[in-house]
């Protein structure tokens, strides 16, 4: 569906199957689409974050295990080129102490529990401590495993963004499973604006 609350995201298999372009590709199918590039960043972050702005994304995923040098490298060439940083948490044992180590602060914080785990609980960790650790403001995405039933409970809990990947992508009619999603968000749609800082 159209909406402005749906956000595309090119997963880092999909990236490493078939390389940057296919940012480029799903540009063509949804151009209005905010589209992010999940590259799990761990290494030459500048340089990365770059590349996926070249590719039209409008948000770069760098990983929160990379070293803070990269992370911050990442995040400010993001900024720099007008798309948005997201740090990824998978396997990070305290976000909000990463958060409050960097330098520069991200956009976006993702709360990522691995496919390969996912039949543990839900933990969406402490997002309010996240959030005050950037000391601005700081969006927070949930990950893994997300479904219709525990909707509710993650924007309770805080997050701002929910990435639904199989509970979509799997399903027999993928437009009517977005929208089972998008009721259970009750919001108004937003504008959505790209950032453009490198003048």
């Amino acid at each position: 569906p159209e909406n402005d609350h749906l956000i595309i995201e090119a997963g880092t298999p999909l990236i490493k199957k078939f390389g940057l372009g296919v940012i480029s590709e799903i540009r063509k199918l949804r151009p209005n689409a905010f589209i992010i590039a999940d590259m799990k960043i761990l290494d030459t972050g500048n340089l990365e974050a770059r590349m996926a702005a070249d590719a039209t994304a409008d948000a770069v995923v760098v990983s929160g295990l990379a070293p803070a040098s990269t992370m911050e490298k990442a995040i400010a060439e993001a900024r720099k080129v007008g798309i948005y940083s997201i740090v990824d948490m998978l396997n990070v044992q305290n976000p909000a102490k990463v958060i409050a180590s960097l330098k520069v602060k991200p956009d976006i914080v993702e709360l990522h529990r691995a496919i390969d785990t996912e039949e543990t609980a839900h933990a969406w960790g402490d997002i309010a401590a996240i959030k005050k650790a950037a000391g601005g403001k700081l969006l927070v995405a949930t990950a893994g495993g997300v479904r219709v039933n525990v909707v509710k409970d993650a924007l309770k809990a805080g997050a701002d963004i929910l990435v639904v990947g199989r509970a979509i992508t799997a399903s027999k009619d993928i437009g009517h499973a977005a929208d089972e999603f998008l009721e259970q968000l009750d919001r108004d749609e937003i504008d959505q604006f790209r950032i453009m800082t490198d003048f």
